[in-house]
């Protein structure tokens, strides 16, 4: 039983010990002070809980029948308050209030932040320069203010001149040839399902213009080839594009996405015709443009309707 005390009388000591408490603030109150708003905003503030202690020295307790040193003391608590909550105009003007009461006026802290010192001492130097401002535009103001507004004896206004109206020029119309663009380059496909004669690998040329929105609109045409079989397969697409930028610096970086779709011919024995239609999109890098995206086809082949998912990949050089 000893040795079982022995043993617990250490855990009672260290549960006996408080916590890490949070940081405090000591707040030196006025001397003699019985006011229960200037305790309470005391209190808060110590606790670091500025907001609520800048709400209670709005309270009728904090504003009203208070004693000189007590006025003194919301004055720059306010200052102080303002200060933690990094709203330092608003502090400026409560130390300013505060040495318009005591010159000789200190922070109500035991051990304020070499921070908040620092704008302290700053403030006590600027003040008075401040009031003296402040002074004398309230002064300029009521002269000019008092002053008689002067008498313009009134003339007959002289007749204005008649100037030509300028000619207005019409806004520039968007230019279609302006913004056309032409890029050639290499064509490849396939069948996603591989239930035709593919891959393709082939040419293709396509031009497109401005339009309004950043939109651009623009024809395409491409033939394809396979010498996957032991008759040759050919295939020629027309289609037509429009295409939207998400990111646009001309002549040096863009992304696009488009839609596609056309009629399209294969060939030559037997002959098969069909369209597609299918969404991409492009990467420009300098005159360089890498197009990626996927269609669905429909065609005739060997009287039977044939539909397939395809994938391709363009590699295109602009060529204006």
């Amino acid at each position: 039983m000893k040795s079982l005390k022995l043993a617990v009388l250490p855990l009672m000591t260290l549960l006996a010990v408080p916590a890490e408490a949070a940081p405090r603030v000591k707040v030196i109150l006025p001397e003699k002070t019985k006011n229960t708003c200037i305790r309470k905003v005391a209190r808060l503030s110590s606790t670091l809980k500025y907001e609520a202690a800048l709400a209670e020295l709005a309270a009728p307790g904090c504003t009203q029948d208070l004693a000189p040193e007590e006025q003194l003391w919301v004055s720059l608590m306010e200052g102080v308050l303002y200060q933690a909550l990094e709203q330092t105009p608003r502090a400026e003007d409560a130390f300013c209030r505060a040495f318009k009461q005591e010159e000789l006026a200190s922070l109500p802290l035991e051990k304020p932040s070499a921070e908040l010192d620092g704008l302290f001492e700053k403030m006590r130097v600027e003040c008075p320069d401040r009031e003296k401002a402040k002074a004398a535009q309230a002064e300029a103001e009521a002269k000019a203010a008092a002053a008689p507004a002067p008498v313009v004896a009134e003339a007959a206004p002289a007749p204005a001149p008649v100037e030509p109206t300028p000619e207005v020029e019409p806004e520039p119309s968007l230019s279609l040839a302006d913004s056309f663009e032409l890029y050639a380059g290499l064509h490849g496909e396939a069948d996603v399902g591989n239930s035709g004669p593919l891959p393709l690998a082939g040419v293709n040329v396509n031009g497109s213009v401005r339009l309004p929105f950043g939109l651009r609109a623009g024809v395409g045409l491409t033939a394809l080839g396979s010498p996957r079989f032991s008759s040759a397969i050919g295939l020629l697409l027309a289609d037509v594009r429009l295409a939207y930028p998400l990111l646009a610096s001309p002549g040096k970086f863009g992304l696009q996405v488009f839609a596609s779709g056309g009629p399209l011919l294969y060939g030559p024995n037997p002959m098969a015709a069909g369209g597609r239609a299918g969404l991409g999109v492009a990467l420009d890098v300098s005159k360089v443009r890498v197009s990626l995206g996927g269609s669905y086809e429909w065609r005739s082949h060997y009287r039977l309707d044939y539909a397939a998912p395809m994938a391709w990949l363009e590699l295109g050089w602009k060529l204006r």
